[in-house]
């Protein structure tokens, strides 16, 4: 996401409450497949993000986990990332910089995740709401109308999940078994991004571990 929209998230997910540092009753393990775009930059992208979300509070009613950066280790396999910007005024010569970058080839960043997952056992149903971002950067190629070619690394992040930060429980998904939370989910954050995020496209499956 962009540098934006991605810091009002982390804020608010650091608002959140937290009730513990690490998890003594496991953690949900697995993946998420993405595919998402913002819209000013224009940027599409895919990825497979692996997370390791510690449970830190189990009870009959439910089981939650809540982690904050450095308690939930994840990876970032990002396999598209496609970047263009069209600068809004022109400059002394007249010209509307553009400028566009891809990845220069598929790249596993280590990464951390942050943020929170509900299980509610009595209504049957959970929610959750992630960010994830690189330790790393990753590598581009780009090219714009002042230079024909050259390379830059960034870092890259996203938010993953039901809904924004304090919003997931809106549209929680269908609970069938508490060991394994699998669903496909389109998440629209356009509202709570300002317009800024597109539609991210995900598909994950996690497992209760031990």
């Amino acid at each position: 996401m962009n540098n934006h929209a991605l810091v009002a998230t982390l804020a608010a997910l650091l608002a959140l409450p937290v009730h513990a540092q690490k998890g003594k009753a496991g953690a949900y393990v697995g993946t998420f497949e993405v595919s998402g775009s913002e819209r000013d930059p224009k940027v599409s992208y895919k990825a497979t993000v692996k997370v390791n979300l510690p449970v830190t509070g189990s009870t009959a009613s439910g089981i939650e986990a809540d982690f904050l950066a450095g308690d939930a280790p994840a990876t970032i396999k990002v396999t598209q990332y496609d970047f263009f910007h069209r600068e809004k005024s022109a400059d002394s010569s007249g010209t509307f910089v553009e400028t566009k970058c891809s990845l220069a080839g598929a790249v596993e960043l280590p990464a951390m995740a942050m943020g929170i997952v509900n299980v509610d056992l009595r209504k049957k149903n959970y929610a959750m709401s992630l960010v994830v971002s690189s330790t790393k950067e990753m590598p581009l190629n780009c090219s714009s109308t002042r230079q024909k070619s050259f390379r830059k690394s960034q870092g890259f992040g996203m938010a993953l999940g039901t809904g924004a930060p304090g919003m997931q429980s809106e549209n929680p998904q269908a609970l069938s078994d508490p060991a394994r939370l699998a669903a496909k989910y389109t998440m629209d954050a356009a509202t709570q991004s300002g317009g800024a995020v597109g539609p991210v496209v995900q598909e994950w499956d996690l497992k209760l571990a031990q």
